[in-house]
């Protein structure tokens, strides 16, 4: 049966959070027709007992040993192909009102939009709103500068899956950025001033670790699709690299225009893989 909007909900140990995801996307649903797809990566908490809770008002769920965030995406979206629009909501984010996907798929309706996106708040881990995301009016240049779309207020058609392919699966930090990138190759993107997603943070999100792999994904894709790499993002791998009190104590212009002379060394490494030269 076709459905207006499938949401896929890509899950892994977020027991302490994924019933807030759940319960938004089925709060939505009550306001506009919704298929909802839950692709949980074999958690070992309990992910699994609170999916089983809900899983008369599931239409696609797994607990099952995936590929990652993408591979997961990509399982829920084959599992629901006859809707025509997606999103996909984290399992530690939510929607920001029952009405946020009515919002957004009747955005993209009205003004013939194959993708979307609208505004978005960050909160932390009970669900307080902490800040808000940085989103701007839609400009290709700008996206290579920065990602100004918060994944879970973007909206895409199946048409949009279908002639741009797949998320890609090598990615694991900036599987949405890159995503984004490949979208705006083909398609113009429609922004609705509207709240629509919240994105989580808290601790676990925050690792150097993560910060070192979502450096070395994002100069990978901006090299590709833009061919260079704005001194911010440089100047950002040189502090996460070296975070010691004299160089975060220069402003942010002193230390573009000191490492400007090693800016292709600094990419070079990076996108190799020697993170602490």
């Amino acid at each position: 049966m076709s459905r207006r909007v499938g949401v896929i909900i890509p899950s892994y140990n977020q027991g302490q959070y994924i019933e807030a995801a759940i319960c938004s996307v089925l709060n939505n649903r009550k306001h506009i027709d919704i298929a909802i797809a839950v692709m949980d990566g074999g958690s070992q908490d309990e992910t699994k007992d609170i999916i089983l809770k809900y899983q008369e008002q599931i239409d696609v769920w797994c607990s099952e040993k995936d590929g990652g965030q993408a591979n997961a995406i990509n399982k829920g979206i084959y599992a629901l192909p006859n809707c025509k629009y997606y999103m996909w909501l984290n399992s530690d984010d939510i929607y920001e009102s029952e009405y946020s996907v009515r919002k957004i798929v009747e955005y993209a309706e009205k003004n013939h939009l194959e993708v979307c996106y609208g505004l978005s708040h960050f909160i932390d881990n009970v669900g307080n709103v902490i800040g808000e995301y940085p989103v701007e009016e839609y400009n290709y240049k700008l996206l290579g500068k920065r990602c100004f779309l918060s994944q879970p207020s973007v909206l895409f058609s199946r048409k949009a899956y279908e002639e741009i392919g797949p998320i890609d699966e090598k990615m694991k930090m900036c599987l949405d950025y890159e995503y984004w990138m490949r979208l705006a190759q083909k398609y113009k993107f429609g922004f609705i001033k509207e709240y629509i997603g919240a994105t989580r943070m808290y601790g676990e999100t925050k690792t150097s670790t993560m910060q070192q792999q979502h450096l070395k994904e994002a100069f990978s894709i901006l090299m590709k699709y833009y061919g260079k790499i704005p001194m911010h993002w440089i100047v950002a791998k040189v502090l996460s690299d070296r975070p010691n009190y004299i160089l975060n104590c220069l402003p942010k212009r002193v230390l573009m225009i000191l490492l400007y002379p090693f800016r292709k060394r600094i990419v070079k490494k990076c996108i190799e893989g020697n993170v602490n030269d």
